[in-house]
């Protein structure tokens, strides 16, 4: 964990923890009033498909921001890049990758569910942000991925925007999240007046240039003073600006700021902490995550196979009712030996899309009335909705390697594994190609009960790590580590 959000004198907004569990139990409960509403049945299957799908569109994104954004780096805006540099050393968080688009809205933000970040800057708010000022957003910005928020911040908006129901469902952890950062901020630009202008440039634009800053300050109490002004702000997902002002100068009048400022103004390194790349560096045992580590993830994953699979068969209803194949097969269907000469009657009154083209692959036919199986030399016919119901019947084991191929191969990490910390990487450290991802799929697919009892044994390394080249590591252990390589690695 980063030093900041550890121990006594972390920095973090209270009861954000609480919070952020709150706002996970009660997202189902609000998912399904808000789907009553809008006539629209919203369950775990469908929260399952949106964030499978949110994690592999952002990561995606990033080749859409790469064509269409400004890549700020050494040779392009090197002032804004000194910045960025600048904080991410003194927070020990690596150097993200920065791009510069045209927003309206959203002034900055940072997105990704991983090494390297995307932190991510509207030109029209860099137009009018002094040095000071961008330092308290961009070190904001920091501060949300040194936390871990960025992560789950990425998959309820991809583009920083707000959106009234995340808002109204997450709120109260999200409002507690830009509390926090905000003392990361306030920490990296050195100035309450830097803070205070980078607020109300964020919140007004180049209108907040002119505008009596304790005079704003003081609506705050006019607010606090009542209590129906108070609810306004759990329809957004930002406090009040008043709010965050008012916080930061009780963070700046209280010892926890000059502890952390004194930590902040430590010899620090020239150089922001980076994962390790290249065949000098490679990950040793201690990298990895150790069992009760990857049970977990694989236990959330587990969930989310299983929503994903009711989602398919129909609804959640489906997953807890799932008959057994004999029973499909036994249920559906009619024999049809002969069908030419003991079925006469029903060959009469068959409809034209009995007589539509079909497909044969194996034991299966595929045609638009349905799917026929072929068992003990007889042919039964299955509906659609069935035989959906026997894929999830008979192919869980198959699903759940899939979804682990698809996701390490696009993103680098599975839902259950963002959640818990940990990435699959390479030996030194890089991204599995998608050979090695498929291979991981298929040894847990075809000996997966061998992958089990390895994991009792040797729970950090396992057979389908060991054989693809591959290892699951905890991610804050191999960005410390790479953090104290970097600084004995520094010139004296």
């Amino acid at each position: 964990m980063h030093r900041l959000y550890s121990g006594p004198t972390s920095v973090r907004w209270k009861s954000e923890r609480t919070a952020f569990w709150f706002t996970l139990l009660w997202s189902f409960p609000a998912a399904a009033i808000v789907g009553y509403f809008l006539h629209e049945s919203v369950g775990i299957s469908q929260v399952a498909l949106f964030v499978v799908g949110a994690m592999i569109y952002v990561t995606i994104a990033r080749g859409r921001l790469i064509g269409s954004s400004i890549r700020i780096h050494d040779s392009q805006y090197p002032e804004l890049f000194a910045i960025v540099k600048r904080c991410a050393a003194a927070l020990e968080v690596s150097m993200p990758m920065v791009f510069v688009r045209d927003d309206e809205k959203v002034p900055i933000v940072a997105l990704g569910f991983g090494e390297p970040y995307s932190l991510i800057i509207s030109s029209r708010w860099l137009e009018v942000f002094r040095e000071d000022e961008l330092a308290f957003v961009i070190g904001r910005e920091l501060g949300h991925i040194a936390a871990g928020h960025t992560r789950f911040l990425s998959l309820l908006s991809v583009n920083g925007n707000e959106n009234p129901i995340v808002a109204l469902i997450f709120g109260a952890w999200l409002r507690r999240c830009d509390l926090t950062c905000d003392r990361v901020g306030l920490l990296a630009c050195g100035s309450i007046d830097a803070a205070v202008r980078a607020i109300a440039m964020s919140a007004f634009h180049t209108f907040g240039r002119s505008i009596n800053y304790d005079e704003f300050a003081e609506q705050g109490r006019e607010i606090a003073s009542d209590q129906v002004l108070r609810l306004g702000e759990w329809l957004g997902s930002e406090p009040y600006a008043t709010k965050r002002i008012a916080e930061l100068r009780t963070f700046l009048a209280s010892g926890l700021y000059e502890v952390n400022e004194a930590w902040f103004l430590r010899e620090q390194a020239q150089e922001p902490p980076a994962l390790p790349l290249g065949t000098l560096a490679r990950v040793t045992r201690g990298d990895c995550a150790g069992f009760w580590r990857r049970l977990a993830a694989a236990s959330i994953d587990s969930v989310v196979v299983l929503a994903i699979i009711g989602a398919l068969v129909g609804g959640n209803d489906h997953v807890s009712t799932i008959p057994n194949s004999a029973d499909l097969l036994n249920q559906t269907g009619t024999t049809a030996v002969d069908r030419s000469t003991t079925n006469a009657g029903r060959k009469s009154n068959r409809t034209s899309t009995d007589t539509s083209d079909s497909t044969t692959v194996g034991i299966l036919t595929f045609s638009d009335s349905g799917v026929s199986i072929k068992r003990n030399g007889a042919r039964r016919d299955l509906s659609w909705q069935n035989f959906l119901q026997l894929v999830t019947a008979l192919e869980f084991p198959i699903w759940f390697p899939v979804y682990i191929a698809l996701l390490v191969a696009v993103v680098g990490q599975t839902f259950g594994m963002m959640i818990v910390g940990v990435r699959v990487v390479t030996l030194d450290f890089r991204r599995p190609s998608m050979l090695q991802s498929i291979g991981r799929g298929v040894l847990i697919l075809l000996f997966w009960w061998l992958v089990m009892g390895w994991s009792l044994l040797r729970g950090r390394v396992l057979l389908h790590d060991k054989f693809t080249r591959t290892r699951v590591i905890t991610v804050e252990r191999a960005l410390a580590r790479a953090s104290s390589a970097n600084a004995s690695a520094a010139p004296a």
